[in-house]
């Protein structure tokens, strides 16, 4: 008796078929929770076709008929979007993330996919059209916004204002949005863990801010704004705490042990949070130095970034919707839930050295999402920006670009070269 106890605590968590985390880590199913991880399809589908039911009003047509036209269509859009989550929920391929469970990123895949087939909807619209269809997310958009601009008045002393001297600085450090940016370099910290790309990605954003500030009244920031307390106080800051998160969680020790076994409640406790943390603890690799085709690779992930930054600004500017409105919070932490595994899968990809390879769903899914919504921009755009780019931007952009596509020849040629050699 003794001893089939002992068998059964051995065995009492056993290794999961999608157990990896970006690391290798074998996920381990304990017996208190292992009913979360079997299939559920049959009864999930016969419940979801009990839903249907209710809510389609297939059993009561008279009672749906009573719904107007565009209340039918809204219901059914809504119902077509839970139907393929909850397709992509339980049937979707397993993506390399395990934590919390493999469900929630299959969930995200799911909405990553509606998000693009929406996106794409929306390109085939012309721009008044589209503005007008944003007011079925939101009945407070399709209205005409004003673009605010923070360089208007650049002083850092106001004599003539009688409540505050320092009124610019005040209202620029205690911005709404100034805990949103520090947050938002943390998650990059956490996502992509190497601190030089973090720093070529703050000070490249600020080029890009200086870049198209002729276009977007929002992008017009004072030097003590965009140089101050955008790089040096915020994004420092965010990429400081972000970095400090890495070492935290690259100096764990990752040996799990199940619920069941934790002796006291707390643990049991501080067990079920820590299923929101990584399985284990990638070390990212990105050798941006080790080659030409590695630094342009790189470098497309750092391109991505920003465009995806820049095209937050750039869609509020063409559909007219407002910084604080719930559909820009909710478009960020779709992206924010995407990156997570994108990063991990290209990661993934370029450490991998086998001949033939092909990217990740989520990365693959990411890019589409970021080409569209450029698209979107394009074609929205068209018309709205009068002022050309000045003339020592084009020039500054066309030395840099020639200058680099010089240093990766040049770099090209002389690995070839010491390939000659050593063939020799």
């Amino acid at each position: 008796m003794e001893a089939a106890r002992q068998r059964t605590r051995n065995a009492d968590e056993r290794r999961s078929p999608q157990a990896d985390d970006g690391g290798g880590a074998a996920e381990e199913y304990d017996p208190w929770t292992a009913w979360l991880y079997k299939p559920r399809t049959i009864s999930v589908l016969l419940v979801g076709a009990c839903l249907l039911i209710w809510a389609s009003g297939a059993l009561d047509p008279e009672g749906a008929a009573s719904h107007s036209s565009v209340t039918s269509i809204k219901r059914g859009v809504l119902a077509m979007i839970a139907v393929f989550l909850a397709y992509c929920t339980l049937q979707a391929p397993s993506t390399i993330l395990i934590r919390p469970h493999p469900a929630v990123w299959r969930l995200v895949h799911g909405l990553a996919v509606v998000y693009l087939v929406a996106l794409t909807f929306l390109l085939f619209q012309n721009r008044d059209d589209a503005r007008q269809f944003m007011k079925h997310l939101s009945p407070d958009l399709g209205v005409e916004l004003p673009e605010r601009s923070y360089g208007v008045d650049c002083r850092l002393y106001v004599p003539e204002n009688p409540k505050n001297k320092f009124i610019n600085i005040y209202e620029t450090l205690f911005d709404e949005f100034v805990v949103a940016h520090v947050l938002g370099w943390w998650g990059k910290a956490v996502m992509i863990r190497n601190q030089s790309l973090l720093w070529v990605l703050s000070i490249g954003f600020e080029l890009m801010e200086l870049t198209f500030r002729h276009m977007l009244p929002n992008f017009n920031e004072c030097w003590w704004d965009s140089i101050i307390l955008d790089i040096l106080i915020c994004n420092w800051f965010g990429i400081w705490a972000g970095m400090h998160t890495v070492r935290y969680f690259d100096g764990k020790t990752y040996e799990w042990v199940g619920l069941s076994r934790q002796p006291s409640i707390m643990g049991k406790v501080k067990r079920s949070l820590s299923q929101f943390t990584p399985a284990q603890w990638d070390k990212d690799q990105w050798q941006p130095f080790m080659g030409p085709l590695r630094f342009i690779q790189v470098l497309f992930l750092c391109v991505v970034f920003m465009m995806v930054e820049l095209n937050t600004f750039f869609l509020k500017f063409c559909l007219w919707i407002p910084p604080r409105n719930p559909l820009v919070v909710y478009r960020l932490i779709l992206w924010w839930l995407i990156a997570i595994p994108t990063i991990r899968e290209y990661n993934s990809y370029l450490q991998d050295r086998k001949p033939v390879k092909k990217v990740g769903a989520f990365c693959w899914l990411s890019v589409a999402i970021c080409i569209v919504e450029l698209l979107i921009c394009m074609k929205f755009g068209h018309g709205l920006f009068h002022d050309p780019m000045p003339t020592w931007l084009v020039i500054f952009w066309s030395s840099a670009g020639a200058a680099f596509l010089i240093f990766l020849l040049a770099w090209s040629w002389r690995n070839h070269q010491k390939f000659r050699r050593k063939n020799v």
